[in-house]
């Protein structure tokens, strides 16, 4: 199934990559591993939502997510869980995700504005 919006698939594509480094995480850090992956699904369903009702709440809860998934990165990078380069790369790809977002948000309080 081919996704039209384009942040979709970005968040789907980070998603697969994700997962594939979160796979290796020990026992003792399932909870972690879960909070990322819930997060990133939540984060698709926001997008859903926020392309469907042109919700900003969405948008902003999009945002939030984001920050969130951050942090578990960071936490996850601080354990040792995930090397430098994994780190790297899911940065970027969060990165490139904000500023769609940012984009979007800005792009919708314009045409409300109008």
């Amino acid at each position: 199934m081919q996704d039209k919006l384009l942040i979709s698939r970005k968040i789907k594509k980070t998603i697969e990559y994700v997962k594939k480094a979160v796979d290796n995480y020990p026992h003792g850090y399932v909870t972690l591993k879960n909070k990322i992956m819930d997060s990133f699904f939540e984060l698709l369903e926001y997008s859903y939502r926020a392309n469907l009702f042109k919700d900003s709440k969405d948008m902003k809860e999009m945002l939030v997510k984001i920050k969130m998934i951050e942090y578990y990165i960071k936490i996850s990078y601080d354990y040792k869980l995930i090397n430098i380069k994994k780190f790297e790369n899911v940065g970027k790809y969060l990165l490139e995700i904000n500023k769609m977002i940012n984009s979007w948000v800005k792009s919708e309080t314009s045409k409300q504005s109008i």
